[in-house]
């Protein structure tokens, strides 16, 4: 895995980076307030059969933040990963994302559907909770890192992430420093409130949201899911997949809001057969 700063119309974008360029891509996303490290025992491993990367969002991790207003962030986050994909050269990629990331993933697809050609959702209440489970899962994410934010540090960055899994034993030891010192940044937390405040305004987001226009939703979807997942409600999941046209669920027992670090094994012999003609 590398790490390289990449200038995005003069967004100055952090990505990691592995595998062939000339392999197929995958775009991994992280979720709301994360970096894009969350993948980070998962770059390599898909690095063998894939061209893997994986940025900070705008306003998150080490990317430059952009000032929102308030307003939702989606529109400005879909346009910067545009431009990141423009600028790597990525005719054909598939976006797979969680919890945010995820929303921001299936944008991407609606935004650029002859590019898109395979999509992966992972355990996201952005793109199927109602609106009420939505709000209380953004409400969550306010009380469980406003916290951290105000004090950064190993610990507290820890806690929080005990909250999203199953089995605290895996939680990503080797992310937290990293995680602590993005949140120190001087800039961080006013990107961050000002970004869940955009995300908290329901209906100025609505067309930002999926959950309406889930037929639309045209491509081939591998949804992954844990079972036991506290914010992303599996039911949502369930529904929602008998609505995309293209779409398959595979569930992951004893497991919270992040399949891909949790059953790190499962996770990668399910993405490798989802995209087995991309090899």
């Amino acid at each position: 895995m590398k790490i390289r700063f990449i200038d995005v119309e003069g967004i100055r974008t952090r990505c990691l980076l592995a595998g062939s360029e000339k392999a197929y891509p995958l775009l991994l996303l992280h979720g709301y307030g994360g970096t894009a490290d969350v993948w980070c025992r998962n770059m390599d491993e898909l690095g063998r059969d894939f061209y893997v990367v994986a940025p900070d969002m705008i306003g998150q991790g080490f990317t430059d933040p952009v000032d929102t207003g308030g307003k939702p962030p989606q529109g400005p986050t879909v346009a910067h990963l545009r431009a990141l994909a423009d600028k790597l050269g990525l005719e054909h990629f598939c976006p797979n994302g969680t919890s945010y990331g995820a929303l921001i993933g299936a944008l991407l697809y609606f935004d650029m559907p002859r590019r898109v050609d395979r999509l992966v959702i992972n355990g996201s209440a952005s793109c199927f909770n109602d609106d009420a489970a939505l709000l209380a899962s953004y409400r969550r994410v306010l009380d469980t890192f406003g916290p951290v934010m105000d004090a950064p540090s190993v610990d507290a960055c820890r806690q929080g992430m005990v909250k999203q899994v199953y089995d605290p034993a895996t939680v990503l030891e080797e992310v937290l420093l990293v995680m602590a010192t993005a949140y120190a940044q001087p800039w961080m937390k006013k990107s961050w409130a000002q970004g869940l405040e955009g995300l908290m305004r329901i209906e100025e987001s609505r067309p930002w949201q999926i959950r309406h226009r889930l037929k639309q939703l045209d491509v081939e979807t591998l949804v992954a899911w844990g079972r036991e997942d506290p914010g992303a409600v599996y039911s949502s999941a369930v529904e929602a997949v008998k609505q995309l046209p293209r779409a398959q669920l595979v569930t992951f027992e004893k497991c919270g809001h992040k399949p891909m670090f949790e059953h790190p094994a499962k996770y990668h012999q399910t993405l490798r057969e989802f995209l087995r003609d991309k090899r």
